[in-house]
């Protein structure tokens, strides 16, 4: 990614104190180690490994304790000033008799936690500066600057001691690190200081209670984070001592060895440099933090088995190259973004304690390992290697595992958008908790009293199978409540229980009416023939509710009982009491009777229950309608389909209308492509259609849906929008339900061009309305909220592609936070995403969506904003968005070039009588306009 405007100044800056600094380390290491390896030997860097441990817990000890009192620019500007004296000293030392064993245990010190120090303060000023999204673009070109300060400083080491010698290069030290206090304040004060709050200083000074340690243990990702600085500082001791013990059998002189490592490190750092500029930034976009972060100890692993085969000092070389070219580049760059979801105060605290003493301590360890095995068990150099494998491996295993926390630690960041109904605990359970808990219910005898608990699991076990089930529903008919009774004689009835007819016929009396009218059915159902003169005297009762009950329970079961259709001319009594409606008296005995013939028009089977359905189809009583409309529904027949979907574009019956549809089930889904083909359904009716289909759980259903986006793409994006929703509702609705993939990558890439062609418009008129005034802006501020709300359509139809993928859980968080005005949320929900997404989808989302963080950074075009207006305009202009093509039009008529004006002579032709109009009165202004300005 580019250096984006306002940014290269800050980027260069931090270039030269990174490159400074590792210059400076790498003039002084040389000297250290061969100074060090001359005067002690190469048995002596165990033991220096203990003490470098130690003398770093006080370091870090007073580090931390620093913190409590001081700002981290007071701390790291006095580190800085404590390394160049402690370096002035050694270097005025080295003249005084006696003093060299002190100066190269010193120096020794002194350049391996100036390594550590130095880098972790700068990484943490870096941390504060830039954002995640940021420092994964210029943690690169930031990282180029220590690994160019690594080659310089290393032939310049290489350079000074064979003309001047030792000493000269501790001074050359020293004076290069002064420009680095200068550069610290200057960025402190331009970059960070204003970028805290007061309120977070107050949290931040409240949380110091809390010690490194106890952050570090209390937090996954931070501990997974300190297995990685630990093994991999492990591994690098022992590796360094390999590659030191076999180059000092090789070279006993010292200016040579001091020569030897000067190349050495410096062409470390010149493939560093060529991986940093070429393949991090590769690397880490397209494998992402973790596989970033597994090619060093990959490296070591495949450097050790050599060293099995090929022992020697060419081998420990590779293995030093991997560890040297790959550590200050690529690892390092892994690392530091590991610390970017760490929030500023912890950040603060923990991040030079890793660097620091982590590094030091597993040095300390490194030591202790080099001690066991070199002086304890008699290992040679290359022997080492079988220990460099297993800890490679150990290291491999914690760069796996952070991949998930270092998501988590997102997903926590944007916690507080996602919705509450994702936070709850899903309602789904198995089938045998389902049943278990029903029964119960039912056992329960607190519940026993609870009337609406007990009709609830009445009427969700209706469907249920179980012989457990039949027994306690059983002692329900003596409830004391109607409706439970009713409701059990019901269920009892659907279950086909046959052993009920003594207890049922005296319910046939009760004083209930509910219970009276589901005893008839059950009797209708089960024992016709045994209750017939019952059934007869129910059908003259006069209230219509009792009798038309009965009369409905026999025309369900006409059907499947012969007896009742050969005892009941059911067509002949549907036909006598339609005749008998306009006599009735009373209007309410008149409505109920009508209600009645119409849920039994829809059970029935023959032509004049049809023709009465039909007619009450188009009734003018909203009531009767809607009871048409449900029981068309029942009826399951495909002759009412295509009206019943003109109801859906009305809004009074649309509810009716779509609970009707779901009834037909796969019989809708089936008949609909033919309706398509043959453009049988109105464009309104079929934009309410995917809100039906949802309710149908079937391939099928998800198929047809993407059909629709298909076919009505991009013409009518409101039927777009409605099936993507739909599709989201299915999955949300019926988990275990497949998805297919591949046309969910087309969808987003369909997604990605349309925002791509969006945001580009937007942000043009935005940078054009900067110089408007009057009239000008009025009509720009007009296109822009148009192109803003085609704008958020656009990108919450793609989150919702993205939902079908990888689930709402995620992405739901992610889309709110990148709606979010706070530009945290923005920043997390971006890298979050990046993370989230496969290699294919993350090249294609991720510019367009980063382009929307970078709207006030954005690139002119090469032809200028005039020219990619006009392109973006005559876009419009050929689309099919009426609204979008009348605020262009309206907005043309103030432009003042020639073209716009041929523009607008062709759209005063147009066809459509709205853009033709406002063409020709933007054309009219604009040729006044024009004769003005003569």
């Amino acid at each position: 990614m580019k250096i984006r405007p306002g940014e290269w100044k800050v980027v260069l800056l931090l270039q030269l104190q990174i490159f400074l600094i590792i210059a400076v380390l790498l003039i002084a290491k040389p000297a250290g180690s061969a100074l060090f390896l001359a005067r002690f030997g190469s048995g002596a860097l165990p033991y220096m490994f203990i003490l470098t441990a130690l003398v770093a817990g006080g370091v870090s000890t007073a580090y931390s304790s620093a913190l409590k009192y001081y700002s981290i620019l007071q701390v790291n500007l006095w580190s800085i000033a404590i390394c160049i004296f402690s370096l002035l000293g050694f270097a005025l030392a080295t003249a005084m008799p006696g003093a060299k064993d002190v100066v190269a245990i010193g120096l020794y010190l002194w350049v391996a936690l100036f390594g550590v120090l130095a880098a972790s303060q700068f990484w943490l000023i870096a941390n504060l500066v830039f954002d995640v999204r940021q420092a994964k673009r210029l943690f690169g070109p930031i990282g180029a600057g220590a690994i160019a300060g690594g080659i310089v400083g290393g032939y310049v080491a290489n350079i000074v001691v064979k003309e001047f010698g030792f000493r000269p290069l501790l001074f050359v030290a020293g004076l290069l690190l002064l420009p680095t206090i200068l550069i610290t304040i200057y960025v402190w004060r331009k970059h960070i200081q204003g970028k805290v709050p007061k309120l977070a200083r107050r949290r931040k000074r409240a949380n110091l209670q809390e010690s490194p340690y106890q952050i570090i243990v209390g937090s996954k990702h931070l501990m997974l984070l300190c297995g990685i600085v630990s093994l991999s500082v492990i591994t690098a001791k022992l590796v360094d001592y390999q590659f030191s013990a076999l180059a000092l059998r090789r070279f006993a002189n010292e200016e040579h060895l001091t020569a030897f490592f000067g190349f050495w490190f410096s062409t470390f750092n010149v493939i560093g440099l060529i991986i940093q500029l070429l393949f991090t930034h590769r690397i880490v976009k397209y494998l992402g933090i973790s596989g970033a972060l597994a090619f060093l100890p990959a490296g070591l692993t495949l450097g050790a088995v050599a060293m099995f085969f090929m022992p020697g000092l060419n081998t420990a070389i590779f293995s030093r190259l991997t560890d040297g070219s790959l550590k200050q580049s690529l690892h390092r760059a892994g690392v530091e973004m590991l610390f970017l979801p760490v929030s500023r105060e912890v950040k603060g605290r923990i991040k030079t304690y890793i660097d620091v003493f982590i590094d030091s301590a597993a040095g300390g360890i490194g030591g202790l390992l080099l001690l066991l095995l070199v002086d304890g068990f008699g290992f040679m150099p290359a022997h080492i290697s079988y220990l460099v494998f297993f800890l490679a491996l150990g290291w491999l295993t914690c760069v796996i595992l952070i991949r998930d926390e270092y998501l988590t630690a997102f997903r926590m960041q944007l916690e507080s958008l996602v919705p509450d109904n994702q936070k709850k605990k899903s309602l789904k359970s198995k089938h045998k908790e389902v049943m278990d808990g029903f029964l119960k219910v039912l056992e329960d005898r607190e519940s026993i009293d609870k009337e609406q608990q007990l009709l609830y699991v009445l009427e969700r076990t209706e469907s249920m199978e179980g012989e457990e089930f039949n027994e306690r529903i059983g002692k329900l008919l003596n409830h004391q409540s109607e409706r439970v009774r009713a409701r059990a004689i019901r269920n009892l009835t659907l279950r086909h229980q046959t052993n009920l007819l003594d207890k049922i016929l005296p319910m046939t009396s009760d004083t209930s009416d509910l219970v009276k009218n589901a005893a008839f059915e059950y009797l209708v159902s089960h024992f016709p023939k045994t209750a017939r003169e019952l059934i007869d005297e129910q059908l003259k009762h006069p209230d219509p509710l009792v009798s038309g009950s009965t009369f409905i329970a026999l025309i369900n079961e006409r059907n499947n009982h012969r007896y009742i259709a050969s005892t009941w001319d059911l067509p002949g009594l549907f036909q006598l009491k339609v005749e008998m409606l306009p006599a009735i008296f009373l209007a309410e005995d008149r409505k109920a009777w009508t209600l009645v013939l119409i849920r039994a028009a829809g059970k029935a089977p023959f032509a004049v229950a049809r023709q009465f359905l039909a007619e009450q189809l188009e009734s003018p009583n909203d009531e009767f309608r809607h009871a048409a409309i449900v029981a068309v529904g029942e009826s399951l027949d495909e002759r009412w389909l295509l009206r019943l979907i003109d109801f859906l574009s009305e809004a009074p019956d649309r509810p009716h209308a779509r609970a009707a549809l779901v009834q037909y089930g796969m019989g809708l889904i089936d008949l609909l492509p033919t309706y398509f083909r043959n453009d049988e359904i109105d464009i309104e009716d079929i934009r309410r259609l995917p809100v039906v289909m949802e309710g149908i759980e079937s391939e099928k259903t998800v198929g047809l849906l993407f059909a629709m986006i298909d076919k009505y793409y991009p013409n009518d994006l409101e039927t777009r929008i409605e099936a993507i929703r739909s599709l989201n509702a299915m999955q949300r609705d019926f988990s275990d339900l497949r998805i297919p993939p591949g046309p969910v990558y087309r969808e987003i890439a369909r997604e990605i061009k349309i925002y791509r062609l969006t945001l580009n418009s937007l942000n043009c008129q935005r940078m054009l309305i900067a110089d408007c005034s009057g009239e000008l802006r009025e009509g720009r501020n007009r296109l822009i909220t148009l192109l803003q709300q085609r704008h958020n359509n656009n990108m919450n139809r793609l989150f919702r592609l993205l939902g079908m993928r990888y689930g709402a859980t995620d992405i739901i968080p992610i889309y709110r936070g990148m709606r979010s005005e706070d530009r945290s949320h923005r920043i997390s929900a971006l890298e979050f995403l990046d993370n989230l997404l496969d290699n294919s989808l993350k090249r294609m989302v991720i510019p367009v969506l980063e382009q929307e963080t970078a709207i006030d950074h954005a690139t002119p075009p090469e032809d200028g904003w005039s020219n990619l207006q006009y392109q973006q305009f005559r876009r419009i202009l050929r689309g099919r968005d009426v609204r979008l093509k009348l605020a262009t039009l309206h907005l043309m008529g103030w432009l003042e070039e020639d073209r716009y004006g041929k523009l607008l002579e062709l759209y005063a032709r147009a066809d459509h009588l709205k853009i033709r109009n406002v063409a020709l009165r933007s054309l009219e202004l604009y040729r006044r306009r024009r004769l003005k300005a003569v």
